[in-house]
């Protein structure tokens, strides 16, 4: 498979031992990633697409079974073990590695996290059909105090996060009232810390499934940083 994407513009990689872990979003499953995975083994790195039942549990309650499910194995990786996430994965994350160590991580790509939380949740969650459709993990998206954002660590590694400023609800749009994909805020998306922040003109779900984007993911996994053109770089350093 390696060579299959030549127009994603990134040169084939050598053998790699490193690995990718795949951390999807809330009401999604491993699938929701196909893309990404594809590419990454494509590119010589072993893929661990993680699922988990994102609507019945808590955001800690789901790091805790992430690290049951995957720490011992990520200790005999090799390589590097990297990781990339979608929407709520991205607070998963945050959970997991702020409790966990690994002595073998390496760079982490956050697609659309809510770092900062959500307008969307903060209208929403008292809605009784949005708490059945989003379950107890839906309750900590707000960007509130209460929230998981405003209480969850940022990650010791080199981290890069791509937002969405494309939003196709007018009313989740007035609602945010900024830049955004829909359903979290440009703004939002930024974490402390964090080593790069690239704004793709993409909604909130099918993020993952961009050509531009998967071409970034792997730029910043191999190199520590986004690809952009020269011409960008200095006015708008943060869009693509």
């Amino acid at each position: 498979m390696r060579g299959l994407f030549p127009h994603l513009g990134l040169a084939d990689p050598r053998e790699t031992s490193d690995a990718i872990v795949l951390v999807h979003g809330l009401g999604r499953t491993p699938r929701s990633l196909w893309l990404v995975a594809l590419v990454a083994r494509g590119r010589g790195y072993r893929v661990i697409a993680w699922g988990y039942p994102s609507r019945r549990a808590t955001i800690d309650e789901h790091a805790a079974a992430m690290d049951r499910d995957l720490t011992a194995t990520l200790r005999t990786v090799p390589g590097r073990v990297h990781f990339v996430s979608h929407s709520l994965g991205g607070l998963l994350l945050r959970a997991y590695l702020g409790t966990v160590s690994l002595p073998t991580l390496g760079r982490v790509v956050m697609l659309a996290p809510p770092n900062q939380g959500s307008e969307v949740a903060d209208r929403l969650r008292r809605w009784r059909a949005f708490q059945w459709m989003t379950g107890p993990a839906g309750q900590e998206l707000g960007t509130g105090a209460d929230g998981a954002a405003a209480r969850l660590p940022t990650v010791s590694a080199d981290v890069g996060v791509i937002a969405g400023d494309r939003c196709v609800n007018p009313l989740f749009g007035r609602w945010i009232g900024a830049p955004n994909d829909g359903k979290v805020a440009v703004a939002r998306t930024r974490l402390d810390g964090m080593r790069d922040h690239l704004v793709v003109r993409a909604g909130h779900t099918l993020l993952p499934w961009r050509w531009r984007v998967i071409q970034q993911v792997f730029a910043f996994l191999e190199t520590g940083q986004f690809h952009r053109h020269r011409s960008h770089q200095s006015a708008n350093p943060t869009t693509a």
